[in-house]
């Protein structure tokens, strides 16, 4: 059997790559970056995060990380938390402007992926979900 790994990889990329202009596309009005976009989905997924957490799911410096902060800070989509119980952490979550924005940008996405994936059948839907499922499975052994 042929092994066709490298057309795998690139598949994956190129649907990446397109999802992500779709998502950058919708967002072209908030002014936003990519890697604003991604701190924010972080922060969506998990609730509350520090510094280090997100340097670590971004790959990217803590001096990089704590500038996109500030300026997501400015603009008011979330607020650093200091806890007593953790002094050398600040930590990250949403304000109610961001909570606001999140929950707009959530809807918009849902629509434009549900029109694209409206497009196929129940059982092409199946197909691609259990063989991503597998890929996932695979690639986390």
């Amino acid at each position: 059997m042929k092994n066709n790994s490298l057309e795998i990889l690139m598949l994956i990329k190129e649907i990446y790559l397109k999802s992500m202009y779709k998502i950058e596309e919708s967002l072209g009005d908030s002014g936003l970056t990519h890697q604003q976009i991604m701190v924010l989905k972080i922060i969506a997924h998990n609730k509350e995060v520090n510094i280090t957490k997100l340097c670590d799911e971004l790959h990217l410096s803590k001096g990089t990380v704590s500038g996109i902060v500030n300026r997501l800070e400015k603009t008011d989509y979330i607020k650093k938390v200091k806890y007593d119980f953790d002094k050398r952490n600040t930590y990250i979550s949403f304000s109610t402007k961001g909570i606001e924005f999140v929950n707009n940008f959530r809807g918009q996405m849902e629509e434009i992926f549900n029109n694209i994936f409206s497009e196929m059948t129940e059982e092409e839907n199946k197909v691609i979900i259990s063989s991503l499922k597998l890929l996932k499975n695979k690639m986390n052994k």
